[in-house]
């Protein structure tokens, strides 16, 4: 299958940068201002030599028109495949993929099974944007590999692809530091929902105190979800910044395909309870899906003393969605099932008991 070719993509590629731009395209900034076209520096490895018009490695960038450097590279390459011939192609991007070329870099190595890709990027485009991370899951998905540049990488492009005149690659300052940033981001995004939590995070997320002691930290929302049906599916999201652990829950339920005319009973155990307008999420959802039940334990009541958090609360219990606190049987089960214990019992922290109690006459007279 051809990918969608592109009137201007039949230039041939760059066979060096110059050092100024290399260095201003690539700087692996958190905050890349004014670097607005990605650059690609490829290498392309077959079972065969090179021909004069395949080259083994050159470089793309941004056209006009939005004509994205990866499939600008796409349609160059689409013409000159071989019928049998193994690919191994790797890329350096000062920008990872945005969702739209993504989408069609995943359906072509989908549709070209000969073609292994691997993906070294400098910066992540836009990586808070829920389409961005989404297509990065489906490269992953479609055997693409996708890293983040080292300063190794960083150098074996200045030295392959930047027309450098003998000087060696200065890096820039805080390169290395840019670069474990990054690489926890991406990190983050690949992040398998099923991973179980760890020690830590269970102890500090999950506790039912009322008030922290010193150090004080955010206490987020995690959701740690059971799906009872043929087989026996667990999970664990997060909140991330501008997108809730419950958005999440429901688009991977949602993706699951599973068969409407089978009940299945859905178990979710949440840090905090849903916010209003994430409760009328899941009631929709709920409503929508028939042969989904939902039931909710929670550690902690969100925002419990204001109005419209009451009524989010109210608005679950009325539409047969159960909330309940939980207590210390259901952290004891969380721990055992969610949680990378090492083998080692649940610990109950001081006063969980009483703090539980308390949560539930608040919850009690909140759906009275």
């Amino acid at each position: 299958t051809a990918p969608r070719l592109l009137p201007s993509a039949h230039r041939k590629p760059m066979k060096t940068l110059c050092p100024d731009t290399f260095t201003f395209e690539f700087e692996n900034l958190p905050e890349a201002y004014g670097r607005n076209s990605t650059y690609l520096c490829f290498e392309v490895k077959t079972n065969t030599l090179p021909s004069p018009d395949f080259p083994d490695s050159g470089i793309f960038q941004n056209q006009k028109h939005r004509h994205h450097a990866e499939l600008v590279f796409l349609a160059w390459f689409f013409k000159r495949l071989r019928l049998g011939e193994c690919y191994q192609v790797t890329w350096y991007v000062s920008w990872s993929p945005c969702s739209r070329c993504a989408d069609q870099v995943a359906n072509f190595l989908k549709s070209h099974g000969t073609v292994r890709l691997r993906i070294l990027a400098s910066r992540l485009y836009f990586s808070k944007k829920l389409e961005n991370r989404e297509g990065l899951h489906r490269l992953s998905q479609a055997r693409a590999e996708v890293k983040i540049m080292s300063l190794k990488d960083f150098e074996y492009c200045w030295e392959n692809f930047v027309n450098h005149e003998e000087k060696p690659f200065q890096p820039w300052m805080n390169l290395d530091k840019n670069s474990e940033g990054w690489n926890a981001e991406l990190k983050n995004i690949h992040r398998n929902p099923r991973d179980l939590l760890t020690e830590g995070i269970f102890y500090q997320q999950f506790n039912n105190k009322h008030k922290l002691k010193k150090p004080y930290y955010k206490r987020k929302t995690y959701l740690c979800y059971e799906l009872n049906g043929p087989q026996l599916v667990k999970g664990c999201f997060h909140y991330e910044e501008g997108h809730h652990a419950e958005s999440q829950f429901i688009e991977e339920i949602g993706s699951m395909g599973l068969d409407q005319g089978r009940l299945y009973f859905i178990t979710c155990y949440f840090t905090w309870s849903p916010c209003h307008s994430c409760a009328r999420k899941l009631v929709s959802f709920v409503k929508g899906n028939s042969h989904l039940c939902l039931k909710i334990y929670t550690s902690r009541l969100y925002y419990h003393w204001i109005w419209k958090y009451i009524q989010g609360l109210q608005h679950l219990q009325n539409s047969d969605v159960p909330v309940t606190v939980m207590t210390d049987r259901e952290f004891e089960y969380c721990w055992t099932n969610f949680v990378d214990n090492k083998g080692m019992p649940f610990e109950p922290w001081e006063k969980l008991d009483s703090y539980s109690k308390n949560i539930e006459e608040r919850l009690k007279r909140i759906l009275e």
